[in-house]
């Protein structure tokens, strides 16, 4: 397994302030509302992280522009985040989520 890290954007309002080192086996939480109001969480894998944008592999659909909620696991990174693309991916999907 490849247990390379990625950086994480993190500070009071969202990622915006400063990186933190996430290794990449390490899952991610995500909760989001649905159309209904409820709450709905799914844990992904981390792919990649840029500045503005991380890729996240998910086994459920999230809708676009829904505001995501997410938690790095084994760590204290926090914070919120768009997301701006969903592909199909194999029975998966990847997402992409917008920081900034």
């Amino acid at each position: 397994m490849n247990r390379t890290t990625h950086s994480f954007e993190n500070g009071s309002q969202g990622f915006a302030n400063g990186y933190q080192q996430v290794p990449s086996d390490k899952p991610l939480r995500l909760a989001w509302l649905d159309q209904r109001g409820q709450i709905r969480f799914v844990v992904g894998r981390c792919i990649d992280i840029t500045r503005s944008r991380i890729h996240v592999e998910v086994n459920e659909q999230i809708p676009l522009r829904a505001r995501v909620m997410l938690r790095a696991d084994g760590s204290n990174i926090a914070g919120s985040a768009f997301v701006k693309y969903v592909t199909p991916y194999e029975k998966k999907f990847i997402v992409v989520l917008e920081t900034a």
